[in-house]
């Protein structure tokens, strides 16, 4: 890295560091902001460097913060970042907003691709990989906890500045603002300016950025990744659930005739779920069970569909040794919903005083203000009445409208936090501080860094399913291949957030005869697979026998919430499709993912993601160090511990058929080979 410098933005000027740091402090950098000095530390941390910015306002009066630029290499002004001899042949992980957002890799050079679709960004987390020397540089927030953190980069092959070093990207840069606003169809748009005052003689903090550089592949991306959940407070639950979501097939139509079938389903016809996995399975109730339709922030029962109320809708529950699970969307407040008419002085407003309204959804819901005293007690009081009904599991979602910009009764705190004083709220109501966690919280439609710390579990990717409703009653829901490929192309790229920020969650498990028995088995096998959450949301007393055998498998179920698997030569086969979107298909993605077990074993999955039938040759030198022969078993098979299918010692020819996976157990052996 040459020619770095740093930047703060006040009242819409920025104003940049000098290039040289002060006489005697080589990690400090000082400069003149206006009537305020700025200043940058660099700071050496585990092997990488951490930078942080100040400003402090030295004036009389108020100023207006708009930003920070901790880092700045650009080549119009000197600066040249090399992390590879051969930049057209690197690649680039891009790591959207919130849970829904895209993830995936994509190239780094942008000669290739189409202009109108390039994204030249990531938030939280940047990896730039080059092959040439398997070497990954890595810029990661350490903690968000006041700005939403965005990396930017360029570089394009033919349109390299003249003078610069054919092997450096000429710009690469850190900026911190105000979290954006959510768009139409899933879609996250830019920062949004935060006109933060800064009272005379006060100052304003950056969060820090962690710069790592290795030439070890992805271990890098996972120590950076490591280190921002140890600085914010990683929270991790003694076990990851398991259980059965009413959502995609049941939606907005559940009922509680519904809930405590399936509570009975599962514990009859389903016991596999719950042997061996440390913690009783989960029945979790999602959206539908508040006034109609989807009166958000009007949190009660509604009386036609659960006439008992809650409470005796999770004691039926428990009577089977199941916990019980809700779903909310706590900073959504419907604008027809009773708390929107009596409280409108909770709600966020925008700044020119008009309540704002999330522009994301088709129906007006507003944000509530969690800086407002009255609303933050709003949140205890509810939160902490529904875990004295029985609830033990909390999908609480739309968490991206807690973050959002606006006039707050706080008037100098960011979106940011403001989702994190709410956020912190209600992980003090269903734990108490001081007694042992008993109660999970998934954070959904969330701003990944910034819930760091204050969940145990994440959703990484948008819904794998839509559940259809016709005259108020559950029908079909729409499912299909293409989203599985979504759900697996968003946990190839996050699966190095697995429980160094939390416990993933991929999303559910679904069987339904709209997909055929292959592509359910890829489903379950990236599900089960993930590390994280896992939840079946089937109409499970409707399916077929042959569909609930899936769900029964022992040898699935055995790997649920060990590590993850991670994909093999990510970063070596980026995604060919330049989109940013939540429906983008990649061409490819990587056909083998592996994980190691506790006893050394290694578990195998090659997926055929296209439509053709495939052979696919298994190398074992790609897979592991330890030399064959491997004695490799079918854990497809219903048989408990898979299928026997010999020993070999170099390689395995494997036949998949469309949209196919084999799942493989392999173990060293010494002998012959078969």
């Amino acid at each position: 890295m040459r020619d770095a410098h740093c930047a703060v933005q006040l009242d819409d000027r920025w104003y940049r560091s000098i290039k040289e740091p002060e006489p005697g402090d080589e990690g400090t950098l000082s400069w003149r902001a206006g009537p305020t000095r700025a200043t940058a530390r660099l700071t050496a941390y585990e092997g990488g460097i951490v930078l942080e910015c100040q400003l402090d306002n030295e004036s009389d009066a108020s100023v207006v913060f708009d930003a920070w630029r901790p880092m700045v290499v650009d080549a119009e002004e000197g600066g040249a970042l090399t992390v590879t001899d051969t930049p057209w042949e690197a690649s680039v992980l891009i790591n959207g907003f919130q849970s829904w957002d895209y993830a995936g890799v994509h190239t780094l050079d942008d000669s290739g691709k189409d202009p109108q679709r390039t994204t030249h960004h990531s938030w939280w987390t940047a990896a730039l990989y080059g092959r040439d020397r398997n070497s990954m540089f890595v810029a990661q927030v350490l903690r968000a906890s006041r700005f939403a953190t965005v990396f930017q980069w360029r570089y394009h092959r033919g349109r390299q500045p003249s003078g610069l070093d054919p092997g450096a990207i000429p710009l690469f840069q850190v900026e911190q603002h105000g979290a954006p606003l959510s768009q139409p169809e899933q879609r996250t748009g830019a920062p949004e300016p935060l006109r933060l005052e800064v009272p005379a003689h006060t100052g304003i903090v950056s969060d820090p950025v962690l710069i790592l550089y290795g030439e070890d592949g992805t271990q890098t991306l996972l120590k950076g990744l490591r280190l921002a959940g140890d600085a914010s407070g990683r929270t991790l639950f003694p076990t990851v659930p398991r259980g059965w979501c009413s959502w995609y097939h049941l939606g907005l139509a559940v009922t509680e005739g519904d809930v405590r079938r399936h509570a009975a389903f599962l514990a009859r016809r389903l016991p596999q779920l719950g042997r061996g996995a440390g913690a009783r399975p989960v029945i979790q109730l999602d959206d539908g069970w508040m006034p109609r339709w989807q009166r958000w922030g009007d949190w009660s029962a509604n009386p036609e569909q659960f006439p008992s109320g809650l409470r005796a809708l999770t004691t039926s529950i428990h009577r089977h040794r199941l916990a019980a699970g809700i779903w909310l969307a706590p900073f959504h407040v419907a604008a027809d919903s009773e708390l929107a008419r009596d409280h409108p002085d909770w709600l966020l407003h925008r700044r020119d005083g008009e309540l704002l309204v999330d522009p994301r959804l088709g129906r007006p819901y507003h944000l509530l203000d969690a800086t407002h005293p009255q609303a933050l007690r709003f949140l205890k009081t509810l939160f902490r009445g529904l875990r004295r009904d029985g609830f033990t599991y909390f999908k609480i979602d739309f968490l991206y409208g807690g973050a959002y910009e606006g006039r707050r009764a706080r008037t100098r705190v960011t979106g940011i936090e403001a989702l994190r004083i709410g956020l912190q709220q209600i992980a003090d109501s269903v734990n108490p501080p001081g007694s042992p966690p008993e109660a999970f919280i998934l954070a959904c439609g969330a701003p990944l860094m910034p819930v760091t710390g204050l969940v145990h579990g994440c959703r990484t990717g948008g819904d794998v399913g839509a559940p259809q409703v016709l005259d108020g009653k559950a029908v079909e829901p729409v499912v299909g291949f293409p989203y599985i490929v979504w759900m697996a192309r968003n946990q190839s790229a996050r699966v190095f957030f697995d429980r160094t920020l939390f416990a993933v969650d991929a999303d559910v498990v679904m069987v339904n005869p709209q997909l055929s028995l292959d592509e359910a088995r890829v489903m379950i096998t990236i599900a089960a697979l993930s590390g994280g959450v896992f939840l079946y949301s089937d109409d499970l007393e409707r399916l077929p026998a042959e569909r609930l055998d899936l769900l029964r498998n022992p040898n699935l179920l055995a790997l649920v919430g060990g590590t993850a698997a991670e994909p093999h030569h990510l970063f070596r086969a980026p995604d060919g499709e330049a989109g940013d979107h939540w429906f983008s298909t990649p061409e490819e993605l990587p056909p083998v993912w592996s994980r190691r077990e506790p006893e050394g074993a290694l578990v195998v999955a090659i997926y055929n993601w296209s439509a053709s039938a495939r052979i696919h040759e298994l190398a074992f030198h790609d897979l592991s160090a330890a030399p064959g022969p491997f004695r490799l078993r079918d854990l497809w098979s219903p048989r408990r511990g898979g299928r026997t299918l010999g020993v070999h010692r170099d390689a395995v020819r494997l036949a998949l058929r469309p949209h196919s996976v084999r799942l493989l157990r392999m173990e060293a052996v010494a002998g012959s080979v078969s």
